[in-house]
């Protein structure tokens, strides 16, 4: 609440003041605001206590004052027009509304002595004749007949017009009903002419009247209204409480934000805050400490509320330790101090970096909950040193601490301080093992070269003097004993007049081969019925994809039953192979694969890409190596050799010359059979384990990634190898045995039937998967790795792709 005050002195001046001034000084002093000049220096105070005024004398009083007549000896309440009086001069006291005017004047005196008569009419209870203290009274002559009836008829007129007026009003003045909630305390109207109050309604004339409505408690309600000449009017008015008063205790006092909701009130000091009625969730929030929530109801109307509260402190003491010591604390690119450091950090998760020279940077991360103290200790790791390895030759497998590390030339960060054992290993080279340390910081580049492993190939030629290089280089025909790299060599013999024949040779450590080629003079001629004469040179597709040419032969699939590894669907079985096939030496790769489908991915593992251009495709269904199969038949106008029959392809009757897959006779063929005498059980020569590497098996490079390696073995490919990088087969196949195992054109069946005898079989008419037949970059047992084993399945995998067939 907020009154203005108003005094109007004797002298004329008027000076302004608010509830915020009070009390007002009575006196005549000059400190006083009410000045009276012959009363004392301060005669009264005027103070407000529960929303109304009061005034209460000095202390020391010499000169009476009066209260509305009466001598101002205590406390008394003021009202509106009251007076307070002193010998010369008078203090009129007005309210209205939140308006205070207090008036100074001079009281009238009069001067001198007028002359006095008493009245003509004896006083009352004398006669005439009695007379006063013996003197008679004239008794003065009553006032004429004619007067009495002007004096009537006067009155009488009065009391007519008296009466028409009270008519008129009666007939014009219309009702005023109030509904008004809740109930108030007073309620006025201001208006010409004054309106009649009857019960709870008023009799008011048509016009323009102001309402004011107040109640304790609540907001003075004021509103201008017009009153028509409709037959009767209705005032609704609802009174808003006034706001309630929230006391704030607390601690700490100072700098304390108070919040209603989200919406900030007030900021301590004061400690007092006005506030609305009705429900709040108060929230006290202070910087560094917890905030302290509380709902309460507000009843308002000025009453008064308390609320007590202690905030607790949001932080807690860490102290923050290295070994060693002297580590700078950096947080948020700001050096705070160096271990062991003693710190206040606020609830909340907190991120700091430990630095120190010769030592890596230590990001940590820490969880502070308020009132927990702690201490931490953290370890710091000398900075590690950074090696540049290369090697002659490079590709070289490096493996620290038997941990792989990729193929030279590499570079590779290491631990400081401790030794570490590196080893290097390349197919055809001894593997290479030399201790290693290096300081905090240091760079370091090193240069290793790999000692080739050599075998031994004893090479006869007839005749004698025939021409012989490897790789392209020309070699003395000695006849005899030859030391060569062990890896694969291209070996080519020639001489005048005979032709030439080339040939692949992979020389082995530790083992010795005899070869012994003779050459046949150009102008010999085979006899009619040899196959010599029904060979066919191979056939290359229209993406460069070299098909060689197959002339089979019967032979017994399957594996006997003592072979170490065999499953129960290897049964023997005697197949006749009649129609001569092609079959492309190598497997489809992702960029041959991608010239059909350019968006195909084979996927990586372990951060190593399977999608290298000359990787073999893979992570391809049944499905879609058939369709690319019909796709490439078309580019080779050749009919495809699938038809599409619903959501699945079936050969076509009768079959065409179209690129297909081979069938699982086929395929066993040419891994077993083709270019050999006898029927091979690994796709290398020996029993297991491979004494050499031969092909893409999971060996010690794929340690990380699979569960089971190959002891010993490393092909260096952790997954699949670009085709073609390991020997071919005596058929001259590459990859029958390792990098991805293969899709064939046959269904899946096992085959549990005792020794049977069939044609050509291209495997059931129906079934639900299709077989998968070959080892890959995955296996390491003595099962998997047997060219026999027979796989299955009908979903894409990272480790089954595809090669070509077809008929001639």
């Amino acid at each position: 609440m907020k009154r203005f005050i108003t005094v109007k002195q004797l002298d004329g001046s008027e000076q302004h003041y608010t509830d915020a001034d009070l009390p007002l000084i009575v006196g005549s002093g000059p400190d006083s605001h009410i000045k009276l000049p012959d009363a004392d220096t301060s005669a009264a105070y005027i103070e407000d206590a529960q929303g109304h005024l009061f005034i209460q004398a000095g202390s020391q009083i010499r000169k009476p004052l009066f209260h509305n007549d009466h001598l101002l000896s205590e406390s008394a309440w003021l009202k509106s027009k009251d007076q307070l009086s002193s010998e010369s001069s008078v203090i009129h006291y007005e309210l209205s509304g939140d308006r205070i005017l207090f008036t100074v004047s001079a009281l009238i005196k009069h001067s001198g002595n007028p002359s006095l008569s008493p009245p003509q009419e004896p006083p009352p209870g004398l006669r005439p004749e009695d007379g006063v203290n013996g003197i008679p009274v004239d008794i003065v002559s009553a006032p004429p007949t004619s007067g009495r009836k002007k004096l009537f008829f006067g009155a009488l007129g009065l009391g007519f017009l008296i009466l028409g007026c009270a008519v008129f009003f009666v007939l014009m003045a219309r009702p005023l009903e109030f509904e008004i909630t809740p109930d108030p305390d007073a309620l006025s109207i201001s208006g010409f002419p004054p309106a009649i109050s009857i019960g709870s309604q008023y009799l008011i004339l048509p016009g323009s009247y102001q309402i004011a409505i107040k109640k304790k408690g609540y907001v003075s309600y004021e509103q201008d209204i017009i009153i028509d000449k409709s037959s009767k009017t209705r005032f609704t008015a609802h009174l808003e409480k006034l706001p309630g008063i929230l006391n704030l205790s607390v601690t700490p006092a100072d700098g304390v934000h108070v919040y209603s909701g989200n919406t900030l009130i007030g900021t301590t000091p004061p400690m007092t805050l006005e506030i609305s009625p009705g429900t709040h969730q108060i929230t006290l929030s202070k910087d560094r400490y917890q905030a302290f929530q509380i709902e309460i109801i507000v009843e308002g109307k000025e009453a008064v509320q308390n609320i007590a509260a202690t905030l607790e402190p949001d932080w807690a003491d860490i102290t923050i330790g290295s070994d060693p010591s002297g580590a700078e604390v950096v947080i948020d690119n700001m050096s705070v101090g160096t271990t062991p450091l003693s710190r206040q950090f606020l609830s909340d998760d907190h991120e700091f970096v430990l630095k120190k020279e010769l030592f890596a940077d230590s990001p940590q991360s820490i969880t502070v909950q308020a009132g927990v103290d702690d201490i931490l200790n953290f370890r710091l790791q000398l900075l590690p040193g950074k090696l540049s390895l290369a090697s002659a030759p490079s590709g070289a497998v490096v493996s620290i601490d038997n941990e792989y590390k990729g193929t030279t030339p590499v570079e590779l960060e290491l631990p400081s301080g401790i030794e570490h054992d590196i080893k290097l290993s390349a197919p055809g080279y001894k593997s290479l093992k030399q201790p290693l340390s290096l300081s905090p910081g240091e760079a370091k580049k090193l240069q290793l070269d790999l000692e080739q492993e050599l075998g031994i190939v004893y090479l006869t030629t007839t005749p004698a003097q025939a021409v012989i290089t490897i790789n392209g280089k020309r070699f003395d025909n000695t006849q005899g004993r030859l030391s060569l790299p062990v890896a694969p060599q291209k070996l080519v013999v020639s001489a005048p007049g005979f032709q030439s024949v080339s040939r692949m040779i992979t020389p082995k450590f530790g083992f010795s081969q005899q070869i012994s080629i003779d050459l046949i003079p150009e102008k010999t001629s085979a006899p009619p019925d040899s196959k010599l004469t029904r060979q066919k040179i191979p056939v290359a597709t229209a993406l460069g994809q070299k098909l060689l040419y197959v002339e089979p032969s019967p032979f017994t699939m399957g594996a006997p039953r003592r072979e170490p590894g065999r499953r129960a669907n290897e049964r023997e079985r005697r197949v006749i192979m009649e129609k001569p096939f092609y079959l492309t030496e190598k497997l489809v790769t992702n960029l041959e694969y991608r010239k059909f489908k350019s968006q195909h991915d084979s996927g990586n593992l372990g951060g190593h890409s399977l999608n290298g251009d000359r990787q073999p495709v893979v992570n391809v269904t049944w499905s879609d190596a058939v369709s690319y199969l019909n796709w490439l038949s078309e580019q080779d106008n050749l009919q495809p050799f699938y038809n599409k029959k619903g959501e699945d392809f079936v050969a076509a009757s009768p079959p065409t010359n179209g690129y297909r897959l081979p069938s699982e006779a086929e395929w066993a063929f040419g891994a077993r059979q083709a270019g050999s005498t006898t029927t091979q059980r690994y796709p290398w020569g020996g029993g297991f384990p491979p004494r050499s590497v031969i092909a893409n098996f999971a060996d010690e490079s794929a340690q990380s990634l699979l569960p089971t390696v190959i002891i010993g073995y490393n092909d260096t490919f952790p997954v699949t190898s670009p085709v073609g990088s390991f020997p071919p087969n005596n058929g001259g196949f590459y990859d029958m045995g390792g990098n991805a195992s293969e899709w064939c054109h046959d269904y899946y069946s096992a085959y549990t039937s005792t020794l049977s005898t069939s044609s050509d079989p291209l495997g059931p008419s129906i079934g639900t998967h299709r077989v998968i037949r070959g080892s890959n970059w995955k296996d390491a047992s003595v099962t998997e790795m047997r060219l026999s084993y027979r796989g299955y399945h009908k979903e894409a995998r990272n480790n089954v792709g595809f090669r070509i067939a077809r008929y001639p």
